[in-house]
């Protein structure tokens, strides 16, 4: 349950189950904005792309509690991967279902208010060779029991390492009529006079910027210290034409009601 959440109204309510260790609240905490490879690029430019920054903030993300690595044949049965733990943490991967795919059981059982499901994915613009996250709707509003994390190696004969501390899913409420609610219109652009003029203003900006970028990237490539800054309109990251802009998400806290 979130400290933001419960103010405005909504909650999640994560019931920590039997045999869970006391500081379990610790592997949950919300989604962070930053990622290692986004850290890596040239002056840190994946940045300035606001959609990748705003959806790694979206919702909370369940950290793995042990070191473990695994190593899969390519056949179907449980057997055919192998896997190594750190320790025997009672909240290590398993594989339950072969073909590869290895289990994370979570130590709480998550339920939302009625008529909210919970996403259940991989953490954003997160990457792993030779191995992806399973992604899934869990109907938490009624659900009695409590569901995993699945990802599935798609690598034969390679190692796929999991640090402890790394995020390995994330979760966060959507309501379950909002997509049977909503139909997708086509029309032609020009019906939409304003957001006609609109583009227009912006493909003129973009034109008149196009040089400077190509000055701004010149002198970036003779010097990694210099201002990079004009390379990128920053008209979206400004929320140029919204009435509110958000370009990052904060979830709230994970609250221990029993520590904290």
């Amino acid at each position: 349950m979130t400290e933001a959440n419960t103010r405005s109204g909504h909650s999640i309510k994560a019931y920590r189950l039997p045999g869970a260790p006391e500081d379990s609240a610790a592997l949950l905490r919300p989604a962070r904005p930053t990622r290692q490879w986004m850290d890596a690029t040239a002056g840190q430019y994946a940045y300035r792309c606001i959609p990748l920054t705003a959806a790694n903030t979206m919702g909370w993300e369940y950290l793995n509690p042990v070191t473990c690595e695994f190593r899969w044949g390519g056949m179907t049965a449980q057997e055919d991967v192998q896997v190594w733990l750190e320790d025997g943490h009672r909240w290590r991967p398993r594989t339950h279902f072969g073909s590869g795919v290895v289990t994370w059981e979570l130590p709480f059982l998550f339920r939302t208010e009625p008529g909210y499901g919970l996403v259940v994915c991989g953490p954003a613009n997160c990457d792993k060779t030779g191995i992806v996250p399973l992604d899934g709707f869990i109907r938490t509003d009624w659900l009695p029991y409590p569901f995993t994390m699945n990802w599935r190696i798609t690598r034969r004969h390679h190692s796929v390492r999991f640090e402890a501390g790394e995020p390995i899913a994330r979760i966060f409420p959507y309501p379950l009529g909002l997509l049977e609610e909503t139909v997708v219109e086509i029309a032609e652009f020009e019906d939409d006079p304003e957001l006609v003029s609109q583009f227009r203003l912006w493909a003129e900006r973009r034109k008149q910027n196009a040089q400077q970028h190509q000055q701004a990237q010149a002198k970036a490539n003779l010097d990694d210290r210099a201002d990079t800054r004009g390379l990128w309109n920053r008209a979206y990251a400004h929320g140029e034409g919204a009435q509110q802009h958000q370009t990052v998400f904060k979830p709230g806290r994970v609250v221990d009601k029993n520590r904290d």
